[in-house]
C-alpha cells in the first residue's frame, strides 16, 4: 500500500521551507525600503523658518494671487501660535481662502515636528471631512512635498490609495504604523523623522470633540496640542443666540481643555462675522474674550469719497445687467471716471476681483450695492446693528427668562379661570408644528404652562428647519398633507385630550379653546377640524396695509361675533366658523403682558424656576420688532421679523393663545389697550447715506 504524501520523508521540511518563502515574499511586498533622500534641503530648511514661505513654496497652485496684508497677519499669527502657543481670532472677508491657509498651517506644524497632534475644527462634519480629504490629497499627490519630505510622503505614496495596506507596511523591516482613514491620519514612523507618529484629526464643532485623544504608535496617549478653528458657525447657527452660546461653550470649555489640565493648548480661530453678536463677533470682542486677541480685517479699509458717483454707477450697472450686456457699460463708465471713482478708497487685497471686473475697488463696490448689509457683515466684519426707531418695541431675551411662576410644567395658577391653546402649522418648512398652552385670569394676566414642537424633539433648543425627526420622518410613507393631518390628530390628543391640575385645589382643568393657524395648508386644517371632538377653531391673522383695513374697522355682518381686533365668522371653506384677527394689535397686546412688572395685574410669565429652560421661546419672542406706522390717519405698531429671519413660531403661539382667551370672554382694562395714536417716526436716510456719514464719504 502506497504511503500518503504527508508521510513521505522530508515533506514537513519542504512544507515549512515553502511557508517561509511565502512569508519572506509577503514581507518584501509590504516593505517599502528606505525612503528617498531629501531633494532640496535648503528649500525645506527655509520653509521651516516661515509659514508664509512654506505656503508659497509648496502650494503655488493654491495661492495664485499675491497675499494681502490681512493674509500676512493671519499667517504670522498662526505661525506664532504653532511655535509659541496662545490663542488668536482673526476675522477675514468671505472668500479670502481662510480654509486653505488653515490646512497648510496644519501641514507645516506636523511636517516640521512643531506639533504632535493637530485638530482642525469646522462648522459641521461634512466640512471637516472635506478638509481632511484635501490634506490627504496634498500628502498623496504633491510632488514638491514628496521631494522634500520623503520620510512622510513616500510611505503614503506606496499605499497606492489602498488603505488596508497601512496596517502591514514596513520600512527596512520596521513597522511604519501609519494610519490612513476617513477619520484622520497618523503619519508614518520613520527613523530620524520629526513627523513620526504625528496625528491629524478633523471634526465638526457639533461632533465628538470633548475628551478627544488617540493611542500613539508606541502606545502613548496623545491629545491635541494645536487646534485650528475654521468658520465654526453656519448662517443658521449664527442667527440663533442659543446655538451661538452652545458653540461658544464648546470652544471655551471642550476645545481649550483638550490638551489636559497641565498643558496650554495653542488655538487659532479664523472666522467671518454674519450677524451682530454671533459666534465670530463674540470671540472678536476684547471685552468678552480678551484672551483670544481678536482682530478684524475688511475688504474695504476705506470707502470711496464720492458715494454720489457710485450711486449713479450702481444704477447703470443694474440696467446693464438687466439688458443682458453683462455689465460692460458699467465697466466702461467706471474706466472713463476711474480717478474720481477710486478717490478715497483703499482696498485690502488688490488682486481680488472677478473675471469681467476691472479692479478690486470696483469688485468690492459691486458686492456692496448687491447687498449693503450683507457686505458690511461678511466682507467688512462689522455688521450694522439693528437700530430701534422712536416708538419701536422689542422684547429682551434675558428679561423674559426671568419671568417665572415657580410652578412645575403643566400646573395652572390658582388665579386662572381659563385655559387656551394654539397650534402653529410651521409655515413653508413643513418640518413640524409648534404649540403652546396658557392659563388666563380675569385681569388678562397669564402664564405659559406648556409649549413645544411636534413631533417631539430630544433637544431643548433647535431651529425650525433642523427638527429631528421632522413630520415626514415620524410618519414614513405619508405625503406632507397626510403627515400634517396625522400630526394634528396626535398633537391635539396630547395637549387637548388631557387635564391640567390647578395649583391650589388640584382640580383638573381642560383647555377651553384651541386655535389652529390656517394660513398655510388650510384645506388640511379645515378637514381635521370638521372631524375632531375638541373645541377648535381655525384662525388666520389679517394685517393692515395700504389697501386693507384692520379687523377692528370691518363692518359687522349678521351672525358674526367680534371683540378686540378679532371676529368669529364663517370660515373660508364655507363650513363652520373661523377666527380672524389683527396680528399687529395682538402682538402689541402680548408685548405689554410680557413687559408688565410681575406683581401687578395683567402680567404674563412662564412656568418653572429655571430661566435657562426658556431660552428657545425667549428667542422666538425676541424675533420680531415693531415700528410705528400710520395708515389713513391711524398709527399702530407694525411688527416684522428681524433681518436674518430668526424663528418666531412660539411667539405666534403666544399671540394665538391670547386671541383664543379673548374669544372665550377674558377682558382687560381699557388702560392696557394698544394706544391709538403715536408720534410718527423720523424719516430715515438711505443706507448708503448712513454709511457714508459714519465713514466719511461725501454726500
Amino acid at each position: 500500500m502506497a504511503k500518503k504524501t504527508s508521510e513521505l520523508p522530508g515533506y514537513d521540511a519542504y512544507r515549512e521551507s515553502q511557508a517561509k518563502l511565502a512569508r519572506e515574499r509577503s514581507a518584501e511586498g509590504r516593505d517599502i525600503g528606505k525612503p528617498p533622500k531629501i531633494r532640496n534641503t535648503r528649500r525645506r530648511s527655509a520653509a521651516g523658518k516661515s509659514l508664509l514661505q512654506f505656503c508659497l513654496t509648496y502650494f503655488p497652485a493654491r495661492f495664485p494671487w499675491p497675499f494681502s496684508d490681512a493674509h500676512k497677519v493671519a499667517i504670522e499669527r498662526m505661525e506664532r501660535c504653532v511655535l509659541n502657543g496662545g490663542r488668536f481670532t482673526l476675522a477675514m472677508p468671505r472668500g479670502s481662502g481662510k480654509t486653505t491657509v488653515a490646512e497648510c498651517a496644519l501641514l507645516w506644524a506636523v511636517l516640521y515636528g512643531f506639533r504632535r497632534f493637530v485638530l482642525l475644527v469646522s462648522a459641521n462634519d461634512p466640512l471637516a471631512t472635506n478638509s481632511l480629504k484635501k490634506v490627504q490629497k496634498e500628502l498623496e499627490t504633491n510632488d514638491l512635498l514628496l521631494e522634500d519630505f520623503p520620510e512622510v510622503c513616500y510611505p503614503i505614496r506606496k499605499l497606492e490609495r489602498i488603505n488596508h495596506r497601512a496596517k502591514g507596511q514596513t520600512s527596512q523591516g520596521e513597522p511604519t504604523r501609519i494610519e490612513w482613514t476617513n477619520d484622520g491620519i497618523i503619519l508614518p514612523m520613520i527613523k530620524g523623522s520629526k513627523a513620526s507618529g504625528a496625528v491629524i484629526r478633523v471634526a465638526g464643532i457639533e461632533g465628538a470633540i470633548r475628551g478627544l485623544s488617540v493611542v500613539g504608535p508606541l502606545g502613548e496617549i496623545l491629545r491635541p496640542d494645536l487646534v485650528l478653528i475654521d468658520d465654526a458657525q453656519t448662517r443658521a447657527s449664527a442667527k440663533s443666540p442659543t446655538q451661538t452660546t452652545d458653540r461658544e461653550a464648546v470652544i471655551g470649555d471642550d476645545i481649550i481643555g483638550l490638551a489636559g489640565p497641565e498643558v496650554s493648548i495653542a488655538a487659532v480661530q479664523l472666522c467671518t462675522v454674519i450677524y451682530p453678536g454671533d459666534l465670530s463677533d463674540r470671540f472678536l470682542s476684547h471685552e468678552k474674550h480678551p484672551d483670544w486677541q481678536g482682530l478684524r480685517t475688511k475688504m474695504l479699509e476705506s470707502f470711496p469719497t464720492d458715494m454720489d458717483w457710485w450711486d449713479g454707477y450702481a444704477e447703470i450697472r443694474r440696467e446693464s445687467l438687466r439688458s443682458g450686456d453683462e455689465g460692460k457699460r458699467a465697466n466702461e463708465h467706471y474706466l472713463a471716471n476711474r480717478a474720481q471713482a477710486d478717490a478715497g478708497a483703499k482696498v485690502s487685497w488688490e488682486s481680488r476681483f472677478k473675471a469681467g471686473e476691472v479692479s478690486a475697488i470696483q469688485s468690492a463696490m459691486n458686492l456692496y450695492y448687491d447687498s449693503p448689509k450683507g457686505f458690511l457683515a461678511e466682507y467688512q466684519n462689522e455688521p450694522e446693528q439693528a437700530g430701534i426707531e422712536p416708538g419701536a418695541k422689542e422684547l429682551e431675551r434675558v428679561e423674559l427668562t426671568k419671568r417665572l411662576t415657580g410652578l412645575e410644567r403643566g400646573i395652572v395658577r390658582k388665579e386662572a379661570t381659563t385655559l387656551t391653546a394654539f397650534i402653529d402649522m410651521g409655515g413653508g418648512f413643513g418640518r413640524g408644528m409648534w404649540w403652546a398652552v396658557c392659563d388666563w385670569d380675569q385681569t388678562f394676566g397669564g402664564s405659559v404652562i406648556d409649549y413645544g414642537a411636534w413631533p417631539r424633539q430630544n433637544r431643548t433648543n433647535f431651529a425650525a428647519d433642523d427638527m429631528r425627526p421632522g413630520l415626514l420622518d415620524a410618519y414614513p410613507g405619508f405625503s406632507l398633507e397626510q403627515a400634517l393631518y396625522k400630526g394634528l390628530e396626535e398633537l391635539t390628543a396630547s395637549i387637548l385630550g388631557r387635564r391640567y391640575p390647578r395649583q391650589d385645589t388640584g382640580e383638573m382643568m381642560p383647555v377651553d379653546r384651541c386655535l389652529i393657524d390656517s394660513g398655510w395648508q388650510p384645506s388640511t386644517v379645515y378637514q381635521f377640524i370638521r372631524s375632531t371632538e375638541f373645541k377648535v377653531f381655525p384662525s388666520k391673522g389679517v394685517g393692515r396695509s395700504e389697501t386693507a383695513r384692520g379687523v377692528a374697522e370691518w363692518r359687522p355682518r349678521p351672525g358674526e361675533k367680534s371683540g378686540f381686533h378679532w371676529r368669529l365668522t364663517v370660515s373660508e371653506s364655507g363650513r363652520g366658523r373661523m377666527v380672524q384677527f389683527d396680528p399687529d394689535a395682538w402682538k402689541s397686546f402680548v408685548f405689554e403682558r410680557l413687559t408688565t412688572p410681575i406683581g401687578p395685574r395683567g402680567a404674563m410669565r412662564f412656568y418653572g424656576k429655571n430661566p435657562y429652560e426658556h431660552e428657545m421661546i425667549s428667542e422666538h419672542c425676541w424675533s420680531e420688532t415693531s415700528i410705528p406706522k400710520t395708515l389713513r390717519g391711524s398709527t399702530f405698531d407694525k411688527w416684522t421679523q428681524r433681518p436674518h429671519r430668526p424663528d418666531n413660531h412660539l411667539w405666534d403661539c403666544l399671540i394665538g393663545c391670547a386671541v383664543a382667551a379673548s374669544v372665550e370672554g377674558i377682558t382687560f382694562a381699557s388702560s392696557t389697550a394698544v394706544p391709538s395714536t403715536q408720534q410718527p417716526a423720523k424719516p430715515k436716510l438711505k443706507f448708503s447715506e448712513q454709511y457714508a456719514q459714519k465713514h466719511g464719504g461725501k454726500r
